[in-house]
């Protein structure tokens, strides 16, 4: 373990000596010149009662000891030398570790972790026989040093410097054998290290081809020149994406022109923040060695990426929205498929209940993309408010304290102890996925037993937490994963995430974007292609586990009944088999007894949010078939006679809960997907409904003051857009809302001329185009509604089952023993 010198003389010394940073130390008349930041870095002060700082400690470090390590994630610190030389080591393609440099005190390491967000590249130790101090800074601090000059011009050359020899090394690394240290001299010796801005174009289609260029971070958008028969030409019968798709990380540029003089046949824009290198060709066609090696590495995946095959029109704008709002550069998102939603908010409940206060907010960032390339079928994607724990996280940037940072995991999350609550990694998360609430929040009242009882017996939506109205004493909350919660014990196998372990239906999954989004998956090229790995099983493709649940269910549903039939047959209801008391009617009455037990583990497990009980999406197939298997042996158990009364109504409360579950099912698996083709983007029934009172609003106060133009809009206008036929047409055609209103304003293009007013023929066609949306919203506020009202019969009639049930139990128990 390193040994820390706490005395502020020396740690100002060390600061002296460190070149780069030694204007942080620097006087004018008597006074620090940066004496405030200074004070932060090296002493530390205090915030609204919390200590901010220090952001540097001097370490001395042995022989021996490992200051970083390659691989581990260091986004929080870097360091400065001050004394002592250090070893660089790195792994080689056998995963050994090889020197490959000496550093010199004064120079500083471990910064791209902190610029890159990525783990650390190298491995440094203290020689043997050696002792090295070392300066450790916090990423906070880095904004703060970066307003000294010198430290600002070092910071960006040690960037693009260490830039260049990643990507030289990734680029070579792919070569089977040693690496040639003369051949990646010379790579390294020609190459530039770029840095571009979003929206740049890099090239033009028809310039000519004068730079090899590899991306080593970023996306680009290639647009094909028009009649220039490569693989781009005939893309897409849709014009405005014909020719078009995107490369990412690990694509090369311009390998055509290795040979001889060629042209671009394309158009290069730079969808995001793109790090490129580039090669003039002209010193690359001198260097026959590295001319080869080069084409040995990129004409294969160039040869793949035309038998790659071609994006169509919807892939192509779903793959432009997923890059362009950079969902796809997210290392842990969140994707809710909405033909699989049910809308029941049970994810926001269960994060709520794990964290005190939800983390998830139901709406975000919809994208609408085909099943398979080419495919009519189509998926409605949304990646909710909630953290992407991005590879580059923005929020990090202008945290006063380090609070928010990567953790050891490489997750995002914020450190309580010494958040002091301002709000700016809030305000600079572009997801709006960190939240702002009480520092201390109010304690929980505690239920009593009945009152639990009454609530898990309840059928009206949970109440929502009421809204944060503090501005001060906040804490910054967002999602950690489940990180220091129950739900991940120390030694768990697996993650396991509150929100997707309490979906129903499995809508909710957390993966790896470029796993997920085979369009954007596509573009990543050979270098980086292994580099990606999915956080966890996908279930909207394949669910394996759901198969076999379905599979059992069907084959238990199937087998049971023969059995029974078979029984029933030969030994009758009341037969016993051989000399035991046993009947067919009891056999089936305790089978059905044990699947309707079976059946209400689903309610008891949907109260369980803090610890690990299994997804709720397999308890509830194991709900539906043990009411399948239950219903229909239970059926076979009453025989062809009603009985008595008792007996009457608990088979016609059993047919209820039968009949309104499956009504239930039914709702579930039509209409999310209903609901999907025609709402546009995901909509809470909230927000639905409050989109509904303004639009009220609006059409009631149109032409108020114009006789003549009221009496259109309420003979016509209402008994048209308000009938139940326009209702229906919601459902049926599931149009675009555009082609919706275009055809309601042709239908009373007639009404419209007859008012020699312009104005009030322009409030006409406003009313008519509020009147279609407000039918539009209501239609989508009776899906919502649909999805729950069948659970107050089916409770209902399920309360009265049990109790008829019980009854039913005892007579018969006490006439048989009697």
């Amino acid at each position: 373990m390193p040994q820390e010198i706490t005395n502020h003389s020396e740690v100002l010394d060390a600061i002296r000596r460190t070149d780069i940073i030694s204007e942080l130390a620097e006087e004018k008349d008597g006074k620090f010149k940066y004496e405030s930041d200074l004070e932060v870095i090296a002493y530390g002060r205090n915030y609204t009662g919390k200590k901010v700082g220090p952001y540097a400690q001097l370490l001395v470090y042995e022989a021996g000891e490992e200051i970083i390590r390659q691989g581990d994630w260091g986004g929080n610190t870097f360091f400065f030398g001050v004394e002592g030389d250090l070893d660089v080591y790195v792994k080689d393609q056998t995963g050994r570790q090889k020197w490959v440099d000496s550093q010199k005190p004064g120079k500083s390491f471990g910064e791209m972790s902190v610029l890159a967000g990525v783990p650390r590249t190298a491995t440094i130790v203290v020689p043997k026989g050696g002792r090295a101090t070392v300066l450790k800074v916090e990423r906070p601090a880095l904004r703060l040093l970066r307003k000294l000059p010198k430290f600002g011009q070092a910071l960006d050359k040690v960037y693009r410097n260490n830039g260049l020899r990643r990507t030289v090394d990734d680029v070579l690394d792919t070569v089977n054998g040693p690496l040639n240290a003369e051949l990646v001299k010379r790579l390294s010796s020609s190459a530039q290290f770029k840095i571009y801005s979003k929206h740049q174009v890099l090239f033009r289609a028809g310039e000519t081809i004068n730079h090899l260029v590899f991306i080593r971070s970023g996306w680009l958008k290639r647009e094909h020149a028009q009649g220039g028969g490569d693989k781009f030409a005939n893309n897409s019968a849709d014009e405005e994406h014909a020719g078009a798709d995107f490369l990412g990380a690990g694509n090369c540029l311009g390998i055509e022109g290795l040979e001889a003089d060629a042209s671009w046949r394309y158009t290069a824009t730079l969808l995001a923040h793109t790090e490129v290198m580039e090669v003039p060709l002209a010193s690359l066609r001198d260097d026959r060695e590295l001319c080869d090696t080069l084409r040995r590495i990129f004409l294969p995946s160039e040869r793949d990426a035309r038998a790659l095959p071609l994006l169509d029109a919807g892939s192509v704008a779903a793959a432009e929205k997923e890059i362009a709002t950079g969902i796809v550069d997210g290392s842990n998102l969140l994707v809710m498929d909405m033909d699989l939603c049910v809308r029941c908010g049970n994810c926001s409940l269960a994060c709520h209940k794990v964290h005190g206060q939800s983390r998830l907010l139901r709406r975000g960032i919809h994208i609408k993309r085909p099943v398979k390339p080419g495919s009519s079928l189509t998926q409605h994607v949304l990646s909710p408010s909630v953290c992407l724990h991005c590879q580059d996280p923005e929020c990090l940037t202008g945290c006063p304290t380090g609070a928010i940072a990567r953790f050891p995991g490489g997750q995002i999350d914020i450190e309580t102890k010494t958040c002091i609550g301002c709000g700016d990694c809030a305000t600079q998360c572009p997801y709006n996925a960190i939240s702002m609430v009480p520092l201390k929040p109010p304690a929980p009242e505690r239920l009593k037993f009945k009152n639990r009882v009454k609530g898990w017996l309840s059928i009206a939506p949970p109440a929502l937490p009421p809204p944060v109205n503090e501005t001060k004493d906040l804490l910054a909350v967002k999602c950690n994963l489940c990180d220091n919660t129950p739900l991940n014990p120390a030694g768990a196998r697996k993650p396991a995430y509150s929100c997707e372990e309490n979906c129903p239906t499995g809508a909710l999954v957390r993966v790896n974007p470029r796993e997920y989004f085979n369009e954007a998956r596509n573009s990543i090229g050979i270098v980086y292609q292994d580099q990606t790995h999915a956080i966890g099983r996908n279930i909207h493709k394949r669910d394996t586990i759901a198969r076999l649940w379905h599979a059992c269910g069907i084959l238990a549903t199937i087998g049971l009944m023969i059995a029974a039939l078979w029984a029933a047959r030969r030994y009758g209801l009341d037969g016993r088999f051989g000399d035991s008391w046993l009947t067919v009617r009891w056999a089936t009455g305790l089978v059905g007894l044990a699947g309707i037990a079976g059946v209400m583990a689903y309610p008891v497990r949907k109260q369980v949010y803090r610890r690990r009980a299994g997804p709720l999406r397999y308890w509830m197939l194991a709900h539906v078939y043990m009411g399948v298997i239950a219903g229909l042996v239970l059926l076979l158990h009453g025989g062809w006679t009603t009985g008595g009364l008792l007996t009457s109504l608990l088979m016609l409360s059993f047919d209820l809960v039968i009949l309104s579950g499956l009504f239930g099912i039914a709702c579930y698996i039509i209409v999310p997907r209903i609901m999907t083709s025609i709402e546009g983007d995901p909509l809470l029934i909230e927000d639905l409904e409050t989109r509904r009172d303004e639009l009220r609003a609006t059409l009631a106060e149109t032409g108020a003051d114009n006789a003549q133009l009221r009496e259109i809009i309420e003979r016509k206008v209402y008994k048209h857009f308000f009938s139940l036929k326009y209702l229906l047409r919601q459902y049926l055609r599931r149009e675009e809302l555009t082609d919706m209103l275009a055809d309601a304003r042709a239908r009373f293009k007639a009404e419209a001329r007859r008012l020699a007013d312009p104005a009030a023929h322009k409030l006409l066609i406003e009313a008519i185009e509020t009147a279609a949306t407000l039918r539009r919203v209501d239609s989508l506020i009776y899906l919502h509604r649909l999805l729950k009202i069948w659970l107050a019969p089916h409770v209902v009639s399920t309360s009265l089952m049990l109790m008829l049930m019980l009854v039913h139990i005892i007579q018969v128990v006490f006439f048989a023993v009697r």
